[in-house]
């Protein structure tokens, strides 16, 4: 057997089926091997080594298994730079595969090599940096040790991506495979400290006025049942950050909805204006900028800080905390539970919270800012009806991507969420473009689903060609494109300060709808409200990759504003 076809026997016994990438010619072993008769996994060829990275995180984010996505050697190595960036400031696990010139002519001047050697780039380095591995393969019998360890380290808590640099006449060898096993091994997470769980327990139910904050953490450990029993066992009401939407159903009584960037105000009036509030339990969430207002310090005050995260090094980080439990957060949280049933009974508790409190502060500080313009029937449309309408006509159940800009912002605030990983967005790193490659990875992951993603026009003209990859494999994607004509999350920004040069973030209409058609998908071109469902109707009853060109009131200002505030009273520089 061939070490290529080895790696692909590797890969299956994970649970692979797609491998997303661009071919070239040092990269054949691997394309080599998928095409054997015996192979289940399937190769994905993007138009961008970016958009393969962007395909491997989507297919990732939603199926909670690993993603795989490859480039040749040179400028298809260095163009899936992005995509793994992204994949490893949030935790996502994909296998990046490199292709290298032959051992023979390192150092020799090879079209592309990327060695180090002879003014070319390391690849190996250069992936280190955004990695939790980076290694080139020397040998062709040490390939099931280094796979193994790749796998193993990508899936391993902190999560995050790998990468290995794979020369061509190594992956072409012959090997011995008598002496390997492919069965797939998994680090063990279910570590906590018992004796800090218990003083938790102590301190929350001692607290008069308690709330959940939930980040992206509880989705990667899918722990969203452990904290809805904890919710519910106590009436607590529950928060979670931007990146964590999703975690915590945003129709339940006890959701206040995201706090932090376009967050609700009722999240805002109970963790950092509420004098009562007297603890935060906070799980999975690094407390970043996004999800703390720019880290206002009424966050903590002088309300008691629990942090619970299976990164050591994220207690305390920004936040001093009064304690800190290290794990992760589906085994903290049900231990937590146990905890304090055990503390209940002992003490005979008698819960003083009620739902009712809960519903009055959402009555009295809407989850929905200006909820009159989601039923507007001007033109051109609004976002806010845009989104809500989005809502209505899509099943509970959709997927959905989300592109960094303004789209990112209205989604966020206006668009609820009911399951966890159906809100995909890379927010901390914040690439334009990458919903529409990344939600064709969402919906191989899960066929059975709509996948929809939310874009800007600057950031379709970005990814947009990645529509094509869809519609040459068949792959019934929903693309919503707000079409203003702008970079509008710039435009407002620099608005809203007061500076000039507004019209450099301006450009030409594009009809997308156009664009489109002229790859093969179906384009939809929606100019007034009552359009919106209907076309929703006709893409989901198509079956075929479409997307609609929405076009949106570019005057109406996001829900950024309260971000530019924060900025400017917490951020210096």
């Amino acid at each position: 057997m061939k070490a290529s076809h080895l790696l692909m026997k590797f890969l299956e016994a994970e649970g692979v089926k797609f491998i997303f990438g661009v071919p070239g010619a040092p990269l054949m072993p691997i394309y080599h091997a998928m095409y054997e008769p015996d192979s289940r996994i399937k190769p994905i060829i993007a138009k961008h080594e970016e958009g393969a990275a962007f395909m491997a995180d989507g297919f990732a984010r939603v199926s909670g298994k690993i993603g795989t996505c490859c480039g040749t050697t040179g400028p298809g190595t260095t163009n899936l730079i992005t995509g793994v960036a992204a994949s490893y400031s949030d935790s996502i696990p994909i296998l990046v595969l490199t292709a290298q010139v032959a051992t023979t002519v390192f150092g020799k001047g090879a079209v592309q090599e990327s060695t180090g050697e002879d003014r070319c780039f390391a690849s190996a380095e250069i992936f280190k940096q955004i990695t939790k591995n980076s290694l080139m393969v020397f040998s062709a019998e040490n390939i099931a040790f280094v796979i193994r360890k790749a796998l193993r380290t990508a899936l391993s808590p902190r999560m995050g991506p790998v990468h290995l640099s794979l020369p061509p006449d190594i992956m072409r060898k012959e090997i011995n495979t008598k002496d390997f096993y492919l069965e797939p091994y998994h680090v063990e997470t279910s570590f906590f400290d018992r004796e800090k769980i218990k003083e938790a327990a102590g301190l929350i139910l001692r607290a008069k006025k308690p709330v959940l904050l939930i980040g992206f953490g509880v989705i990667l450990s899918e722990a969203a049942r452990e904290v809805m029993d904890l919710a519910d066992l106590l009436t607590i009401p529950v928060a979670t950050t931007p990146q964590g939407k999703g975690g915590f159903p945003e129709d339940h009584p006890l959701s206040l909805g995201v706090f932090g960037l376009a967050g609700t105000r009722a999240a805002s009036a109970m963790i950092l204006e509420n004098p009562q509030t007297d603890l935060v339990l906070s799980v999975g969430m690094s407390f970043d900028e996004w999800g703390t207002n720019a880290w206002d310090p009424r966050l903590k005050g002088e309300k008691v800080l629990i942090q619970v995260d299976i990164d050591p090094n994220q207690i305390g980080k920004n936040y001093s905390v009064n304690l800190g439990l290290v794990g992760d957060a589906k085994t903290v949280l049900k231990e937590l539970w146990f905890e304090i049933q055990r503390q209940i009974k002992e003490s005979k508790y008698i819960s003083f919270r009620s739902v009712e409190e809960i519903i009055e502060v959402k009555k009295k500080h809407p989850l929905i800012n200006e909820i009159e313009k989601t039923e507007s029937d001007e033109i051109p449309i609004k976002p806010q009806r845009l989104i809500s309408d989005l809502r209505k006509a899509l099943p509970r159940d959709t997927i959905f991507f989300i592109d960094a800009g303004n789209n990112m912002v209205w989604s966020i605030h206006y668009l609820q969420v009911f399951y966890p990983r159906s809100f995909n967005t890379t927010l901390r790193y914040s690439p334009m473009g990458y919903s529409i490659p990344a939600a064709i990875g969402g919906k191989l992951a899960a066929p059975g689903k709509p996948v929809v993603a939310i874009c800007g026009d600057g950031g379709f003209m970005m990814h947009g060609l990645e529509v094509a990859t869809a519609v040459n494999y068949d792959i019934p994607v929903i693309w919503v494109v707000l079409n203003d004509s702008r970079m509008n999350m710039i435009y407002q920004g620099e608005q809203l300060q007061n500076k000039k040069g507004l019209e450099n973030y301006c450009f030409r209409p594009l009809n997308i709808a156009k664009i489109a058609e002229g790859m093969g998908a179906l384009g939809i071109r929606v100019e007034k409200p009552d359009e919106i469902i209907s076309a929703i109707n006709t893409a989901i009853s198509s079956n075929r990759p479409t997307v609609l060109d929405v076009i949106i009131d570019p005057d109406e200002i996001s829900p950024i504003k309260e971000r530019i505030l924060a900025i400017q009273k917490f951020m210096k520089g």
